[in-house]
């Protein structure tokens, strides 16, 4: 009798196990290789790369509609390729069902703000959780997308620079930046000259009071 409730109790387990299984288990989810990847510019410098390095998902039907619905968190990769005193940053990405599945539920964007700390040059961040409905299993060639959405401009510069290997700010520049040290300058100035400042390298030099002005004229 032992055996038997035994036996019943791990066929009980087994099937509930088995259950749940099904009941989460989501249709492919591909990242299309070309919108993974985003840049943030100040318009001279490319500041941040953002990539689109993969996701957190799970899926389930709604009890009182009876249909089916895929909740999906993004995970973004921010790297600073630049000094900077910025910590947030906007973007958009977006959620895509297969066009040739039986059921074509459409796209849908998301903004998104990004945030990494002043003092990392590398972030992992996870992005805002979504609900997409999708098709009853069997999924057969339903298919959601993920990517990161870009303009015309954008994707064609992703296209351009993927393969580039970038140079990334190192340990020691992330700490100046956030730890910036002071050179104390001593100079030796007689009574007739003074301290001004170069325009060129903004260092301090001494020159000659009243020195004469160049003001030369075109």
């Amino acid at each position: 009798m032992k055996h038997f409730l035994a036996f019943c109790l791990l066929f009980f387990v087994a099937s509930c196990s088995s259950g749940s299984k099904s009941e989460y288990d989501c249709p492919e989810i591909l990242i299309p290789r070309e919108t993974t990847r985003i840049y943030q510019s100040n318009g001279k410098y490319d500041e941040f790369q953002i990539n689109l390095v993969g996701s957190e998902s799970y899926c389930y039907t709604e009890p009182s509609t009876n249909r089916r619905y895929a909740v999906i968190t993004p995970l973004f990769k921010i790297r600073r390729l630049e000094k900077s005193n910025i910590s947030t940053i906007d973007i958009e990405f977006f959620v895509k069902t297969s066009q040739n599945a039986e059921d074509y539920l459409g796209t849908r964007n998301f903004h998104q703000t990004l945030k990494i700390p002043t003092s990392s040059k590398e972030e992992v961040v996870k992005g805002r959780q979504t609900s997409t409905r999708i098709t009853m299993p069997p999924y057969n060639d339903f298919t959601i997308y993920l990517g990161i959405k870009q303009s015309e401009y954008t994707g064609a510069k992703v296209r351009k620079m993927f393969d580039i290997d970038y140079r990334y700010l190192s340990d020691e520049e992330i700490a100046e930046q956030n730890n910036p040290t002071t050179e104390n300058v001593y100079l030796e100035v007689n009574s007739d000259e003074e301290i001004i400042y170069s325009d060129s390298e903004k260092k301090p030099i001494v020159v000659k009071k009243n020195r004469p002005s160049n003001n030369c004229q075109n």
